[in-house]
């Protein structure tokens, strides 16, 4: 009896096992920080912090152009609800800030420093 257990258990934790580690995988935190400095209007400077060795840091054009691409969800998200047009605005004045994007596909944080 306790050998048929076995089996009809082992499938079991397996399935539950390789459930878990899928429903973690939302868990995971950010893999790394870059800040895209844009309050030189002639040149935006970027510094990251903790990336993958495997993730090749680009020119500022290249990364702007990833940070629309991997965060734009969140990006469209401050169009909605019109924080996009406050940042817009603080800029006009020359009032300096930031925005974080910790939602973007890559997992990597992005700080859009104006």
């Amino acid at each position: 009896m306790n050998i048929f257990r076995l089996i009809v258990a082992l499938p079991s934790l397996f399935l539950f096992f390789v459930m878990s580690l899928t429903a973690c995988s939302s868990w995971v935190p950010n893999k790394g920080v870059i800040v895209l400095n844009v309050q030189n209007q002639t040149n935006t400077s970027i510094t990251s912090q903790d990336l993958p060795k495997s993730y090749h840091l680009g020119n500022s054009e290249q990364e702007l152009e990833k940070f629309e691409s991997f965060c734009h969800e969140e990006i469209r998200a401050s169009q909605l609800d019109g924080s996009e047009e406050v940042v817009f605005e603080n800029i006009k004045r020359g009032i300096h800030g930031q925005v974080e994007f910790k939602k973007c596909r890559d997992k990597i944080t992005r700080i859009y420093r104006y």
